[in-house]
């Protein structure tokens, strides 16, 4: 995800993500099965070290001035092509949140630094950016 569209969400304007777990289920799924035993997606097509798991990526949200509304599990049937909602987020999910406040309101920043270059120091909203593919 482009780092301009968490940056200038307005403060109670809307961010929808949807994403890959973070977990030992979704990199058995997306990658052993889908990408090297079923070749269903190319190999290659998922980058483990960009899956994040719900709580961190509440966690980089929260602590860039965004509130976190709900988050819903996804699943995917390669038989029949169709998504559906599930409970469980331990493979796909898909997270609302809203701005409650400006980045520069939620961390503070040395002085003559700009808001992308604290958060790159501080490994926050450029490390959300790396973890949600374009």
């Amino acid at each position: 995800m482009p780092l301009h569209l968490v940056l200038t969400v307005n403060p109670g304007g809307s961010l929808f993500i949807t994403t890959i777990n973070k977990s030992n289920l979704s990199y058995a799924l997306g990658i052993v099965v889908a990408e090297q035993l079923l070749r269903i997606v190319p190999s290659g097509t998922h980058d483990w070290e960009k899956f994040i798991s719900p709580v961190e990526l509440e966690r980089l949200l929260e602590s860039n001035g965004f509130s976190v509304q709900s988050v819903r599990g996804m699943l995917y049937n390669p038989a029949s092509g169709a998504w559906s909602w599930t409970n469980s987020t331990a493979i796909n999910y898909a997270l609302h949140a809203v701005k409650v406040r400006d980045a520069e309101e939620s961390a503070s920043h040395p002085e003559g630094q700009t808001r992308e270059q604290a958060c790159q120091q501080k490994g926050t909203l450029l490390m959300l950016c790396k973890c949600i593919p374009d």
